[in-house]
């Protein structure tokens, strides 16, 4: 018979070996688990509006609506603006808060989502009197006379016009830029006791470049009085931000339109003969996104030849006879290069009497083909292409072919 004294100790191992197994299986299980439900804490994210420093009493809005589980579980906000006063609720993304004492606070967000995984973000925003002065911003605008030196339309904006008037006939598929002069000297601090620290320009409030989810703050330029090279034809929305040594920070918007005129002229075009008729190609870049506003008004299209034909004897030739020139403009969405390419305007609807376009001699044909945001809008934008073609198939000389994008 076994003696009791040894019996236990046998019994007591083995309850400890079944009790540590139990215990690793059940530590393993819960590391499989938490691999298998693929929870990820929330990615918090907030901005403060008004940005930088805000006054006593004023209402400021929290916005976190960046903010995004990976997930997609339902998120709840706990808000704690650094003044002993809180929001937390489910969906709470988006609140408002007054502040009642001056000082800088720290604002604090935490998410958590319904896994029970949460995330933070903090932010500094300083609280001023109630009565500081704050700063104004201020864009000088100007408007240049357009290629022809007539007078631009009323309004407050910046128009700047790229006028290339004596292009040659071998460069035909390029638009120039132009630099664009920025001035915020009219910007003020708020009263003698404070100044102005930082002149920041976001050159494009419908792009955000820094990707932080604000379309309007991204910093491009820097300076009172800069300069914006490289400016290609276009709409742009453009915003000075001015801060002054309180923190507070001012704004302005301005819309900012380049628009183009190129002339080519004196240049002939082979006639239609057995390999085709003669033709002449230029490229223009438009612009047309209505989701952002940069939308192209007009493309213009203009040009002049004579009526007759210059080897034939002056007044013997009639429209109809082969001694008179007549020569048609295409347009198409695209470069010649690209197999999607399609025409979608042509000027061969225009019968002779009617080429008579502006102050046309006598002795001329002058035709003006317009495309208006609808052919735009209905054939994207991008890199469109004009071929002029010679319908005769004598060589003809074209006086002159003018190419005008107005954005305004």
């Amino acid at each position: 018979m076994v003696d009791d004294g040894q019996t236990l100790p046998v019994f007591m191992r083995r309850v400890t070996v079944l009790l540590t197994a139990t215990l690793l299986l059940a530590t393993a299980m819960a590391g499989c688990l938490e691999t298998m439900s693929g929870n990820s804490a929330p990615i918090v994210s907030f901005t403060i509006s008004p940005a930088g420093t805000v006054k006593v009493g004023e209402s400021v809005t929290f916005d976190a609506s960046a903010t995004r589980d990976p997930n997609n579980d339902q998120m709840t906000f706990e808000w704690n603006f650094g003044d002993d006063n809180t929001q937390e609720g489910i969906g709470l993304s988006s609140v408002t808060h007054t502040y009642n004492a001056e000082g800088a606070k720290t604002v604090t967000l935490t998410v958590t989502d319904s896994g029970d995984m949460t995330n933070f973000e903090t932010k500094s925003i300083f609280v001023a009197a109630a009565d500081a002065a704050e700063p104004t911003a201020d864009i000088e605008y100007y408007k240049d006379n357009d290629c022809m030196d007539e007078n631009p339309p009323a309004g407050i904006f910046i128009l700047s016009w790229i006028c290339e008037e004596e292009n040659d006939i071998s460069e035909s598929t390029s638009v120039s830029t132009t630099t664009v002069y920025l001035d915020g000297s009219g910007s003020a601090a708020g009263d003698s006791s404070s100044y102005l620290t930082d002149y920041e320009w976001d050159l494009d409030t419908s792009v955000d470049s820094d990707g932080d989810g604000v379309f309007s703050n991204d910093v491009d330029l820097i300076g009172e009085t800069p300069e914006w090279t490289n400016v290609p034809p276009g709409e742009y929305e453009i915003q000075l931000s001015v801060t002054d040594n309180q923190g507070f920070v001012a704004t302005m918007d301005m819309d900012v339109f380049v628009n183009y005129r190129g002339a080519w002229a004196e240049f002939t075009i082979d006639g239609n003969g057995t390999s085709g008729s003669g033709t002449e190609t230029f490229e223009f870049p438009v612009t047309y996104n209505q989701d952002t506003g940069n939308t192209i008004r007009y493309v213009k299209i203009q040009f002049t030849y004579p009526k007759q034909d210059d080897d034939w004897q002056p007044g013997t030739c009639t429209p109809s006879s082969i001694c008179a020139n007549k020569l048609d403009a295409y347009v198409f969405n695209g470069s010649q290069s690209d197999s999607e390419t399609e025409e979608v305007a042509n000027s061969t609807y225009l019968e002779d009497e009617q080429r008579t376009v502006g102050d046309c001699h006598e002795d001329d044909r002058c035709v003006e083909l317009r495309l208006s945001t609808q052919h735009f809008r209905n054939n994207g934008d991008g890199e469109w292409t004009v071929d002029l073609v010679n319908e005769k198939q004598y060589d003809a000389t074209v006086k002159s072919f003018i190419i005008i994008l107005e954005y305004k």
